[in-house]
């Protein structure tokens, strides 16, 4: 596999390349780094090239293909950019504010990809002791039929849900008893596959007999999924390795994201007002926090 360094090295020399082929008898007046001037503002290969690199095509003949419209689309740009400067359009307000969040956003990813650049990539046991730990997820792979009812809390008193919930075995009883107490709520039918549940969900639905049914709590009520069936569908080793090194790749980069962020909260001063002083005083007066992503699953 290319890397983002080689792959946009590759569209620099076939963006020179080409222009140096399509520029034909002019070929020795023709600026090296240049693509087109226009109203005398340059378009440099450079910015051909990320463009290129942007559309994901860096093979010769797509290349070949691309070059004419992705400078045009450049040309629209510049002549777009250089009307909107004439009417004064970065004075206005709303612009103003939208290039503003648009730095910010582009110097905070731009400070978290190079704190990431340390991050290193899964060992191969520790990719074995990830498939051999989690055979839910490959080894013993299964795709759920379920029956989902979604209880609103508003529905009835919890605990006379949970006096329903907890007198019923199987998925369809509970059905008609919930119909019996007049409790509404809502149905779902859903093919879900192992990866797509949440980690710790799913080893109780992967040991549950057909018919039977879990309990998730939630804020606004309660979830209750039921298997109707389940089907294995193992994934093998060799064809889970580079799943499982995502995985836990991307499970590094946000735990040292999380711990990152969380060091510049704890350095700083911060000080809340008004309305925002008293939000935060209930949570103990403590720094706000986001909580460190979970591994999403291959």
């Amino acid at each position: 596999m290319l890397t983002q360094h080689t792959e946009k090295l590759i569209a620099t020399v076939l963006i020179i390349s080409i222009l140096e082929a399509c520029s034909g008898e002019n070929k020795a007046n023709a600026p090296g780094q240049i693509a087109a001037v226009v109203n005398g503002e340059e378009i440099s290969i450079y910015q051909l090239e990320d463009t290129l690199h942007q559309a994901g095509l860096i093979s010769d003949e797509k290349g070949k293909q691309a070059i004419p419209q992705l400078l045009t689309r450049l040309i629209d740009q510049s002549l777009i950019m250089q009307q909107a400067k004439a009417d004064k359009l970065e004075r206005e307000p709303n612009v103003m504010t939208a290039m503003e969040n648009a730095k910010k956003q582009i110097l905070t990813e731009a400070w978290l990809q190079r704190k990431m650049q340390s991050v290193k990539k899964p060992s191969a046991q520790e990719i074995e002791d990830f498939y051999n730990t989690h055979p839910e997820l490959f080894e013993k792979r299964k795709i759920f039929q379920l029956k989902e009812f979604f209880i609103e809390s508003s529905a009835a008193s919890s605990l006379k849900i949970d006096q329903l919930i907890g007198n019923t075995v199987d998925i369809s009883t509970l059905e008609q008893n919930l119909e019996t107490h007049k409790i509404p709520f809502n149905v779902n039918m859903a093919t879900i596959t192992a990866e797509q549940l949440p980690m710790e969900r799913l080893p109780l639905l992967s040991t549950l007999p057909n018919g039977h049914f879990i309990k998730v709590p939630s804020e606004n009520g309660v979830l209750i999924q039921g298997v109707l069936s389940a089907k294995e569908s193992p994934i093998e080793k060799t064809k889970a390795a580079s799943f499982i090194e995502a995985a836990l790749y991307n499970q590094a980069r946000k735990k040292d994201t999380y711990a990152a962020i969380k060091q510049l909260h704890d350095t700083a001063k911060i000080e809340y007002l008004g309305e925002f002083a008293k939000l935060f005083q209930t949570e103990g007066k403590e720094k706000q926090e986001t909580q460190a992503p979970q591994i999403k699953q291959p």
